[in-house]
């Protein structure tokens, strides 16, 4: 069992035995009661399973404290993190970097989701991601070094905590600001403006069957733009897509309007894709790095702004394109939402739901 006592400056010194396993008696200090006493139940625990951290043994090692920057580089390091989350985690790296690893506890996360809220002023959905974010990469460090971190203190926030609260809220309007709120986007293109759009873009073939292609396959930017010849295949109608967004393989179906679209794009192109190396739009240089795609999806967003806004449509984005053809998916053809998430590439149905914006109208046309 850990015992803790309080030091002559104020701070709480763990001790835990284990005669079976351990050299000698484990010491470390904290800052406060709790640290240590996560600390030291977390030990308990690894200590009754067998496990005995590395270097707990070794009386010229000390326990470590790890940088939380550098916490989030080696969880980068060892693999299997989705795109997204590593742009996420790459932004924490830089404003975590003065934080430490025996900094951690419920205090300093309370403390740190209030500045994400009252200073940064961000979306509940922001904070859910970054929050999120890192606490996947803290139990990674607890699984694969305990030594370093034994508990994730994120885990003891309360449900609903990137909500903001009354004081939350009484804080920013004393500081001239607005807390906010979680707004779902639910912009569907009228059949008047997608007319409008497709006019405007007729002769401005990239971005028309860009379009094309988005509106009738519910792929995201990054998997339009980085297209070759290779993953097509009109025989089979199918785009086969390989590491995508959530990190698999995904194939997706070509209707009939998209196929007619690509074959008549890749037709006129035939020696421009040739030339850029089967890429079978211009945008993408074929760069893999994460800052040539970020590059690339910032100039490919900034393109189609200026085509939304020239088209009368200054409040539709690209990725409003993917909840229109997911609303298509659901209304023209006969497919289960499970197959769908297939094509779409939802591992979660209640994200594909949050995508599913049907009007009055729509659903009109389903009555008796």
């Amino acid at each position: 069992m850990p015992s803790i006592k309080t030091t002559r400056n104020g701070r709480f010194q763990l001790r835990v035995e284990n005669k079976r396993l351990l050299d000698e008696p484990f010491y470390s200090t904290f800052d406060t009661h709790q640290a240590a006493q996560e600390y030291g139940d977390r030990l308990e625990r690894l200590l009754k399973q067998g496990i005995v951290p590395a270097g707990l043994n070794d009386k010229k090692v000390q326990r470590n404290t790890w940088s939380l920057s550098h916490c989030i580089l080696e969880y980068l390091k060892a693999g299997g993190v989705k795109h997204s989350e590593e742009m996420v985690l790459n932004t924490l790296r830089e404003t975590l970097a003065d934080v430490f690893t025996d900094d951690l506890n419920y205090a300093w996360c309370r403390d740190w989701v209030n500045t994400l809220k009252r200073e940064n002023n961000l979306a509940p959905s922001t904070i859910n991601h970054r929050v999120g974010a890192l606490r996947r990469c803290l139990d990674w460090m607890t699984r694969d070094h305990p030594n370093i971190l034994v508990t994730n203190p994120l885990l003891t926030l309360k449900h609903g905590f990137a909500t903001y609260t009354s004081e939350d809220e009484k804080y920013l309007t004393e500081e001239g600001q607005k807390k906010k709120t979680h707004v779902k986007r639910n912009r569907r293109l009228h059949e008047d403006e997608e007319e409008r759009l497709l006019a405007l873009l007729e002769n401005r073939q990239d971005e028309l069957t860009f379009v094309a292609v988005a509106l009738d396959s519910a792929m995201r930017m990054r998997e339009i733009y980085t297209l070759t010849e290779d993953q097509i295949s009109f025989p089979m109608k199918t785009i086969f897509l390989t590491n995508t967004k959530n990190g698999e393989d995904r194939q997706v179906p070509i209707t009939t309007p998209a196929a007619k679209a690509l074959k008549k794009y890749m037709t006129a192109n035939a020696a421009l894709i040739k030339k850029r190396g089967s890429r079978i739009f211009p945008y993408w240089t074929g760069g893999t790095t994460v800052s040539e795609l970020d590059e690339t999806t910032a100039e490919v967003s900034r393109i189609f702004r200026n085509v939304f806004k020239e088209a009368k449509l200054p409040d539709f984005k690209f990725h409003d394109t993917r909840h229109e053809a997911i609303c298509r998916l659901f209304l023209r053809t006969k497919m289960s939402a499970e197959l769908i998430a297939k094509i779409t590439g939802h591992n979660d149905p209640r994200t594909l739901h949050r995508y599913l914006s049907l009007r009055g109208s729509d659903l009109a046309e389903k009555t008796y």
